[in-house]
């Protein structure tokens, strides 16, 4: 599949997903390891989209300190994201810059009963370029989400980590099949400078 890239007649946003101290860094309680290289290019990714005036948007799990909302999630893993810990706060150099939109989440999709499809139809938003964490939970649940919604989606596939090697890249299959386009930072980044 190839969507049409179109930067110079239609909206397009970066998403965020879940750079949080609860996933990311050692000890956190889902820790699943996110090498520097693509911290890096999550932060490259970003920086062109803030230099060129594009929307940057950030997801950001979490749940109440007594898990009353935390619901079939605890078959699956520990609680975590916890308000009012520092497992919930973004890790150092992803935090959301000032004027940039959070979205809370307390389910996988950053679409499930939070006002993000609200904010996008608000800024204009047709399209997508999704990077962060995990490639197969997270982000595979906003990717199909926001295709059942008809976002254009960028899968930033070295912009990406999953909780494996081997889960990251069968994530990245499904979703080349019917759900986005899967591309790497070089070209997203081609693509926000070359539209301006």
């Amino acid at each position: 599949m190839t969507l049409p890239f179109r930067p110079d007649e239609e909206t397009y946003a970066v998403l965020v997903v879940d750079m949080q101290k609860d996933g990311v860094e050692p000890g956190g309680a889902i820790f699943a390891p996110v090498p520097e290289a693509v911290r890096a290019q999550i932060t490259r990714l970003v920086a062109a989209a803030r230099e060129h005036s594009w929307p940057v948007l950030h997801s950001q799990h979490g749940h109440r300190p007594d898990g009353s909302d935390f619901g079939i999630a605890g078959y699956f893993e520990e609680l975590s994201c916890v308000e009012g810990t520092p497992g919930i706060e973004f890790v150092a150099g992803m935090e959301p810059a000032p004027g940039e939109v959070v979205i809370r989440k307390r389910r996988y999709s950053a679409f499930h009963d939070t006002d993000l499809e609200l904010v996008l139809r608000g800024l204009g938003v047709t399209g997508l370029l999704v990077c962060g964490v995990l490639t197969d939970a997270c982000v595979l649940s906003t990717v199909v989400d926001a295709r059942a919604r008809d976002f254009k989606v960028w899968a930033v596939r070295d912009a990406l980590a999953g909780t494996t090697e081997q889960l990251h890249e069968a994530a990245l299959s499904i979703y080349a099949g019917y759900f986005a386009d899967v591309v790497d930072t070089d070209w997203a980044v081609a693509g926000i400078t070359a539209a301006g």
